[in-house]
């Protein structure tokens, strides 16, 4: 049940990047269209995104899904100190 409170919650978030992802990538965001009905896993939620997730006072190292296609999301909020996160495929790092 906390995940598809949690689905709900954030849907404002997801339809806004959604549309985002529409605006500026629409020959991809129509493809990923399948991949998003195929792995849909809460009812009622909005597109396209298959998953979200709040990473919190964590420090990991970089991740990559080599398997993995699709589009992704990432930003940074709050208030903090002394933290980054690095995008090694676009050579950048966010402070």
């Amino acid at each position: 049940m906390a995940a598809v409170s949690y689905f709900h919650l954030t849907a404002p978030i997801a339809l806004y990047f959604g549309a985002l992802f529409k605006a500026f990538m629409p020959l991809e965001y129509e493809e990923y269209q399948d991949a998003f009905e195929a792995g849909k896993w809460v009812p009622g939620d909005p597109r396209p995104w298959l998953g979200r997730s709040i990473i919190f006072k964590l420090q990991g190292l970089v991740h990559t899904d080599h398997a993995d296609s699709g589009p992704c999301v990432c930003f940074l909020v709050g208030f903090f100190e002394g933290g980054e996160m690095l995008v090694p495929q676009l050579g950048s790092k966010f402070l």
